[in-house]
Order: C-alpha cells, then sequence, then structure tokens
C-alpha cells in the first residue's frame, strides 16, 4: 500500500532527497561543471547579484549546497555566508570553499541569529511549500535598509510548456543532470500571481523579473529581485 502524499511528507521528502543525494551533488558541481561560467542561470544570478551589492557586502545564500556561489563571493570580496540543511554539503563546503557555513533549517532563518545582510539569495533552493512561505517572511527583518532578495526558481513553462495555471506539489527529476543520483526531491510550483502574493505577504515587492535563455532556447529559469516596500507615513 502507497503511503498518501501530504504537505508534511512532502517537505519531509525534500529534506531525505538532499540527504541521499549529497554526493552525487557535489560530483556534478565538482567534476562535471553545472555551474561553471557560461551557463546561462549561473551567469545571470552574477550579474544580478552584482547589479545591487558591492564587495564587502554582507550576503546570506540560503540553500547554499556544497558552498560554489559563497566561495566565489568571498574570494571576490564580499562577507558571505552560506546556511543549508543538509550536513553533507555543509561539511563539504566547510573543508573545501571560503567562507562561513552554517548548518540551519530555511524555514527557522531568524532563529539562526546570523545578522542582517545586504543581500539574502535563494539559488535553485526553494523547493516547499510552508517552508518557503516562512523562509520568504523571515527575510525582512534580516535585510538591511535597501537591501534586497534575489531567488532563482525553476521557470513555470518548465512544467506545462506554457505558464503554470495553478500552483501546486509535482514531482521532481535529476535528468538534466550528470552523475549517480537516487530519488529526486519533490517540489513545489508556484505560479507568478502566487509568488506575487507570498512576496507582498511579506511587505516585499518584486522590482525586477528575469528569465535568463542560452542561444534560442526557451528559459529554463526566472529570476526575482525583491526589496522591502517602504511604508509611508499618513
Amino acid at each position: 500500500m502507497s503511503l498518501k502524499k501530504t504537505p508534511d511528507l512532502y517537505e519531509k521528502l525534500i529534506v531525505q532527497a538532499w540527504d541521499e543525494n549529497g554526493r552525487a551533488w557535489i560530483d556534478a558541481v565538482r567534476d562535471h561543471g553545472i555551474r561553471a561560467p557560461g551557463v546561462a542561470s549561473r551567469d545571470a544570478l552574477l550579474a544580478a547579484i552584482n547589479d545591487h551589492v558591492q564587495p564587502n557586502s554582507r550576503v546570506l545564500d540560503v540553500g547554499c549546497g556544497e558552498g560554489w556561489l559563497v566561495d566565489l563571493l568571498t574570494g571576490s570580496g564580499f562577507r558571505a555566508v552560506g546556511v543549508d540543511a543538509s550536513r553533507e554539503l555543509i561539511e563539504y563546503a566547510q573543508e573545501h570553499r571560503k567562507g562561513h557555513y552554517v548548518v540551519g533549517d530555511q524555514s527557522d532563518l531568524a532563529k539562526l541569529g546570523l545578522g542582517i545582510f545586504d543581500l539574502v539569495v535563494c539559488n535553485f533552493s526553494l523547493f516547499g511549500d510552508e517552508t518557503v512561505r516562512r523562509c520568504v517572511m523571515s527575510v525582512p527583518q534580516m535585510l538591511t535598509p535597501g537591501g534586497v532578495l534575489i531567488i532563482q526558481t525553476l521557470h513555470p513553462m518548465m512544467f506545462s510548456g506554457n505558464e503554470v495555471a495553478k500552483s501546486g506539489w509535482r514531482e521532481g527529476t535529476w535528468a538534466d543532470l550528470p552523475g549517480d543520483f537516487g530519488e529526486p526531491s519533490p517540489l513545489y510550483v508556484r505560479t507568478l500571481d502566487d509568488w506575487s502574493r507570498l512576496f507582498s505577504e511579506a511587505g516585499l515587492g518584486v522590482s525586477r523579473m528575469l528569465a535568463p535563455t542560452a542561444g534560442n532556447a526557451d528559459p529554463k529559469s526566472l529570476i526575482f529581485v525583491v526589496s522591502r516596500c517602504e511604508r509611508t507615513g499618513q
């Protein structure tokens, strides 16, 4: 008898999938160049970061994985911190990457006591529903005045050939990645309207959206550049 997949179970399966596939992910980044220069999503993300912060700025990478981005930013003069729920990925980052790394749950960022940041980045790291909502809701209190949140996520068109009509859970896949991966992580796919509602609920507003492309190919990712909505006096 198959186990009914409730929202809570989906959230647990995300953590389980990354625990089980941590080594394969490390190998894919280190040995197969999935985050190498020239990859459209990588280059677009770095351009967005550099458009909004300068070296010596504090940057928090939520769901940092094995640390490639924190390592790159630290080497470029940023004060970068990475947080991830996978102990294996964090231990690899601590041993092999520059920067500061912490094991932690993205849904409880404020409880980690990491301080405030000029920029918070989530690069293909927001897989869940409620955990992502809590993560986004916690970001404003962690941003300096004028600070920004940058999220890169899979483009909704990847799941239907058109814009997703309804938010919901989808089965994940490692199909486009090299390496020996096991069971993939499920992911909760949001419509653009639901992303907008979530940002609004958190007191954030989208200042820019980007859809990186490689040549004439359809975009595979979507980048949100988000900042706090300033309240005006009455």
